[in-house]
């Protein structure tokens, strides 16, 4: 089946606890660790680093009512990282420790091998038991949190959590942490914003633009935007995220299809996932579709990014009839 497929052819820190040298979350070291973040810096032996008070921490720990005396929070960037740490503490040395690498809004499993958020329990001060969100007999996580909030001008941020709390030596010693809310926590923030490739957003796909003007939809009337013919490449995205990666949807005409029918038909393929790099007006995708990696090279042209291919194969009209010709073609996508 022949098909003008558009893209594939083309294209938180512990030092704000109370009380000193407190361990950090053995998962929340791990992560760290993994991201060659200094645990030294971390910790800070401790002291508060400058978090500041202020919100509201409340839950519900082994059926009995949890409300912090005081909230701290601390945003700082540690070789290049942008860690958040936000505590509800008592002053028996009760708290509830939330740790985010590189904040956002959103629902999380928390304490995920390889994941961004963190959540740990300690009891009071007597103790140097910490009950984290994670179960080491079944290596799983054991906990959600949700931020639904995180606002970097008013330095505040509120959600909701709960988990189940494991000791790191033993999973039989478990603590039950439900209904916990926390709303306008305040937070110090020395963190370094992330700069973001201007290219990084959402783009449609606005022209199809062929060499040879073409009349699809039979009106009498050519033009050289297919996509004024058929409605075959409506709604196709292109997006580019921060990390390089990208995504893309793969819809057009079926060539073979719509000649054996005579009537323009329309295809719908698995949506394209790859990675993308830039230099000067070039931009580059690389993907792999049936094993096969492809490379293509987009131009970028103030909000929009244009592929060209020579020869590519086209559907047009013939005295009323659907033929394959060959021309030039140009595909446009357009920043939203």
């Amino acid at each position: 089946m022949k098909n003008i497929k558009i893209f594939s052819i083309l294209i938180l820190i512990f030092s704000f606890f109370s009380c000193s040298n407190e361990p950090v979350d053995p998962v929340l070291l791990n992560q760290l660790n993994q991201q060659n973040i200094d645990i030294s810096v971390v910790n800070n032996g401790g002291t508060n680093n400058g978090g500041i008070t202020g919100g509201n921490f409340t839950a519900t720990i082994d059926g009995l009512n949890f409300s912090a005396d005081a909230t701290t929070g601390n945003l700082s960037t540690i070789n290049g990282v942008n860690v958040l740490s936000i505590t509800g503490s008592k002053p028996s040395g009760e708290y509830i420790g939330i740790q985010l690498i590189n904040p956002t809004t959103g629902t999380f499993v928390v304490n995920q091998l390889g994941g961004n958020q963190t959540i740990s329990y300690k009891q009071d001060a007597s103790t140097p038991d910490i009950y984290a969100a994670y179960d080491i007999n079944t290596a799983q996580p054991t906990g959600t949190l949700t931020i639904s909030s995180l606002n970097l001008v008013t330095n505040k941020i509120s959600g909701t959590f709960s988990f189940v709390g494991h000791l790191s030596t033993t999973s039989t010693q478990t603590k039950q942490i439900t209904n916990g809310v926390f709303t306008n926590i305040s937070f110090t923030n020395t963190s370094i914003p992330a700069v973001v490739n201007p290219l990084v957003g959402s783009y449609l796909q606005t022209a199809f633009n062929t060499s040879t003007a073409t009349d699809l939809n039979n009106d009498g009337t050519t033009s050289s935007n297919q996509m004024l013919e058929t409605s075959c490449y409506n709604n196709n995205y292109l997006i580019l995220n921060a990390d390089n990666t990208f995504s893309a949807t793969s819809k057009g005409v079926d060539i073979t299809a719509s000649v054996t029918a005579n009537s323009v038909t329309c295809f719908t393929d698995p949506s394209v996932t790859g990675t993308w790099v830039s230099s000067g007006t070039m931009v580059t995708f690389t993907y792999v579709e049936n094993g096969v990696t492809i490379v293509s090279n987009f131009t970028i042209a103030g909000s929009t990014l244009v592929a060209t291919t020579a020869n590519d194969h086209i559907l047009s009209r013939n005295a009323g009839t659907l033929v394959e010709i060959i021309s030039n073609s140009s595909v446009v996508y357009t920043k939203q």
